[in-house]
């Protein structure tokens, strides 16, 4: 059964972390890069595009999504779908916004998960990462408070803990949604 595992949560929760140990436990599932108008940092799989490149893709029909935050643009390719007709399970860093889209354009393939973390340990990490202002981690934990009261229906991963932690609950999330 084809499953797009689109994962969502505040800046700083582990998303991408957690997309790559994925990546290597279970070399089988597709982790698909994201696009979006900005340099990739060190621990996110994404292709770095210029606005102007990004809308002239967008306008081609490249994206399967795309969405704007944090006055960035981000997009997940067309190749989501041919995986997905090929049964694949396929692992994306997703967003809340999106989600409504996500949804029309992938119907039942679609699971939505929220990846969350205590706020002392997303404090701490935003902190290490070095790219806000005290004013934007207080910003971006907000968002956190309101991502994790939201969305009822989608399952949930706290990956505040260790990493192995976090990826076993992945595993059995998907052994669940895939094999029940």
């Amino acid at each position: 059964m084809s499953r797009l595992v689109y994962l969502m949560g505040a800046s700083g929760v582990g998303k991408d972390t957690l997309l790559d140990a994925a990546r290597v436990r279970h070399p089988e599932w597709l982790v698909a890069h994201r696009y979006v108008t900005r340099a990739s940092g060190a621990t996110e799989n994404s292709v770095a595009l210029s606005p102007e490149e990004f809308e002239a893709r967008r306008r081609s029909g490249l994206f399967c999504l795309s969405w704007t935050a944090h006055e960035l643009d981000y997009g997940l390719g067309i190749e989501l779908e041919a995986w997905l007709a090929r049964g694949a399970t396929v692992l994306v860093n997703g967003s809340r916004n999106a989600l409504p889209l996500a949804r029309q354009r992938l119907g039942d393939a679609l699971l939505p998960v929220v990846i969350t973390a205590p706020e002392t340990v997303l404090r701490g990490r935003l902190r290490q990462r070095g790219r806000e202002s005290d004013a934007q981690i207080e910003a971006r934990l907000a968002r956190h408070r309101e991502l994790a009261s939201a969305l009822p229906d989608a399952a949930r991963i706290d990956n505040g803990g260790t990493l192995a932690a976090s990826l076993d609950a992945l595993d059995k999330l998907l052994i669940l949604e895939c094999h029940p």
